[in-house]
């Protein structure tokens, strides 16, 4: 019947709107908050609870992907490149562009994500500006291209006026001057200590013991990796405030 047709056109308009779920590829692995999939399982809520309603305006609109003034965490949003330098065969500096010589706004220890296209797949990765707080009209990065890379293929493609699309800030946390000793009031020598292989309990627990001060943590690598210094350094006697997993 008419009616029948009409439900299920209407049905179909609402699958059609419906949050596509994020491919693994879509996520950088770094922990970031929000990440595409707290993005998705937001907008999957929000589309489920307009289609409850019969209500699309629940939806909200498009988000706008011009040249921003401010980053967004949740957001895309375009970025000229102004400048490309190959400073190796396989390493580029790359200059952004920032409306208006505005700042970027990172703080020490920030990161933003960049999102790439290569053979129809989104990938994201995470990079670190190396382009000093302070600098006016420009941020710039710093990208290690590997052969058989996804978004290295993506990078390699660039070229001066093209537009490459970022979110941000993350990271949480914030360096501070004087917060933290420095490298030259350490209880022991990074040239004396260097060592290399698998970090291990009784290692972690010589570290710790040898600082004149409780020390503070600050550990990065692999999911496995921060779950198993993270149990190190508590049974080393540090208490959970006094480490940061990146």
């Amino acid at each position: 019947t008419m009616y029948e047709r009409e439900e299920d056109d209407d049905e179909e308009a609402w699958l059609q709107l419906r949050p596509v779920e994020p491919l693994p590829s879509q996520c950088c692995g770094g922990g970031c908050s929000p990440c595409v999939f707290d993005l998705y399982h937001r907008d999957l809520a929000r589309w489920e609870a307009a289609r409850a309603s019969k209500d699309r305006s629940l939806l909200g609109g498009e988000e706008s992907q011009n040249c921003p003034s401010h980053l967004s965490p949740e957001t895309f949003l375009a970025f000229r490149i102004s400048a490309m330098d190959r400073l190796t065969k396989d390493t580029y500096r790359v200059r952004f562009a920032l409306p208006r010589n505005s700042q970027l706004g990172l703080r020490p220890g920030q990161h933003l994500i960049l999102r790439g296209i290569v053979n129809d797949l989104e990938v994201q990765r995470a990079y670190t500006p190396i382009s000093p707080a302070n600098a006016e009209g420009y941020f710039e990065v710093l990208i290690k291209c590997y052969q058989t890379g996804l978004m290295s293929q993506y990078v390699e493609s660039w070229r001066a006026g093209d537009t490459a699309f970022w979110r941000g800030p993350f990271g949480g946390f914030f360096y501070q001057p004087n917060q933290e000793s420095s490298p030259e009031q350490l209880p022991w020598s990074y040239r004396e200590k260097t060592r290399f292989g698998r970090l291990a309990q009784d290692l972690i627990e010589e570290l710790v013991g040898s600082c004149r001060r409780k020390p503070f943590a600050l550990v990065c690598g692999s999911a496995e990796f921060t779950k198993d210094m993270a149990s190190c350094l508590l049974r080393a006697g540090l208490a959970e405030d006094s480490y940061f997993l990146f």
